[in-house]
């Protein structure tokens, strides 16, 4: 039986927050970021943003087990947060170190058609940031995260391609050392805040490097493939095919992958309280909202997608970006549910199997993603490999993880239905509003019979 928990939702949306007002921001943003300063600048632009989730990788699970850490020994929260502050110092100097001995390799000045300098700076102040949220996140300062997640991310991407309506043309590094600052300030409030607040407690112990022998190893290689699947593509596209391509592939990225800032909120309310054992009726909630309702709500959009676009975009607007649209929208339902069925495993402490699943499909990806770009230079295809990669290692974390996901019989049905709606999209919309209807009667169905 699915219980309904108004405080799952409302977190949940707190969080959310950020990424619904970075869509109206990105709305804005983007199409003047082009006109004023072409294709060209606004794909290097975001290839900086993209390069920055190294961040993620490059800090070694530290993040997320300080999470883990504080709801498992919560009498421990402010000796984990200063061990956990000493560890992201140690990293960011190793990693200055690195960048001082690598920094005048051609290979580092081709691949970056930005500032190198800007590159370590934005990349330190994202893995101190990742840290600083974590901490928020351990404590539970779900407001707090709302506010700083959106002027880290959201508004430290928009504000500069914003600011050339006023002041016309930038170039990129103009643009990135804006962004940087805004960035920068975050960082320095929350620092402010965590000492303010009392959440540090200097120690001579290491509350934290038992979770981190646990879950460092295998959240950092969970993380290293999630950095590959999602931005390995991107890396590829910019270098191979330019940053023209590069814009016309994120532009439906931009704003379908929106549609994942819901699942991650819901992930980072989920996370703490999974970590100590509760919260498992949430958890259910969540992916059955996420893989029987969401959808729909976004496929009811699917035959306004090209007025939308030809509307937002104006001239910039072809048949093509249309197809991708759809194709990333699907691809946004289903890393929305991965998103949630991750955080299971980290929670309970089993990011091994998750990152198995993820390196056995590898090989194949990778071959195919080369092919694609190479030989093809087809962004449609890679969007395509995508997608299928997604729906794999969907089916296979639900599989996995049946004993403790309820319904979840319902779940692969709608996975089958979503697919068809998908191709039908292409076809007749007549037959794909009717297949909508047969995908809630079954929904509610079983809904109604379980609950």
């Amino acid at each position: 039986m699915i219980k309904i928990n108004k405080h799952l939702y409302k977190n949940s949306f707190l969080l959310s927050l950020p990424g619904i007002i970075s869509i109206f921001l990105s709305l804005i943003s983007i199409p003047f970021h082009i006109k004023i300063a072409g294709l060209d600048n606004y794909g290097n632009y975001l290839f900086f943003h993209f390069i920055l989730s190294f961040s993620f990788l490059l800090n070694f699970g530290l993040a997320k087990t300080i999470v883990i850490a504080m709801n498992k020994n919560s009498k421990k929260k402010k000796e984990i947060t200063y061990n956990g502050l000493k560890y992201s110092c140690i990293i960011c100097f190793i990693l200055i170190l690195i960048f001082f001995f690598v920094s005048n390799l051609n290979l580092i000045n081709d691949i970056l058609p930005f500032s190198k300098n800007f590159f370590i700076i934005g990349l330190v102040i994202s893995i101190i940031y990742l840290v600083f949220e974590s901490i928020y996140q351990g404590n539970k300062f779900f407001k707090y995260i709302v506010l700083s997640n959106f002027f880290f991310y959201s508004f430290s991407l928009t504000l500069p391609s914003i600011l050339l309506i006023f002041i016309g043309y930038l170039n990129e590094d103009k643009l990135i050392l804006i962004s940087i600052l805004i960035k920068f300030v975050v960082i320095v409030i929350m620092l402010i805040s965590i000492i303010f607040r009392k959440l540090i407690r200097r120690t001579n112990k290491n509350e934290i490097i038992n979770y981190l022998k646990i879950n460092s190893l295998w959240i950092t290689l969970s993380n290293l493939l999630v950095q590959f699947y999602d931005m390995f593509d991107k890396y590829v596209v910019s270098i191979f095919l330019g940053p023209i391509s590069l814009s016309l592939y994120s532009i439906p990225q931009q704003i379908t992958g929106k549609l994942t800032v819901l699942s991650r909120a819901f992930s980072s309310y989920l996370l703490p309280y999974l970590s100590s054992g509760k919260k498992n009726s949430d958890f259910n909630q969540s992916i059955n909202l996420f893989l029987s309702y969401v959808p729909i709500l976004i496929f009811i959009l699917f035959p306004f997608y090209e007025e939308i676009l030809q509307l937002w975009l104006g001239n910039s607007y072809n048949s093509q970006l249309l197809e991708l649209t759809k194709v990333f929208s699907l691809i946004a339902i289903f890393s929305s549910n991965s998103h949630l069925l991750i955080t299971k495993y980290e929670a309970d402490q089993t990011s091994k199997k998750n990152f198995y699943y993820e390196f056995s499909i590898l090989p194949i990806f990778l071959f195919l993603l080369i092919i694609f770009v190479t030989s093809y230079k087809s962004l449609l295809y890679i969007s395509y490999l995508i997608l299928a990669k997604e729906i794999i290692l969907l089916l296979m974390r639900l599989f996995n993880l049946k004993r403790k996901i309820l319904l979840i019989k319902k779940y692969f049905i709608n996975l089958m239905l979503l697919i068809i709606l998908f191709i039908f999209s292409f076809i007749n919309y007549f037959y794909f509003y009717f297949l909508i209807i047969i995908f809630l009667a079954i929904n509610f169905s079983y809904d109604r019979k379980y609950n």
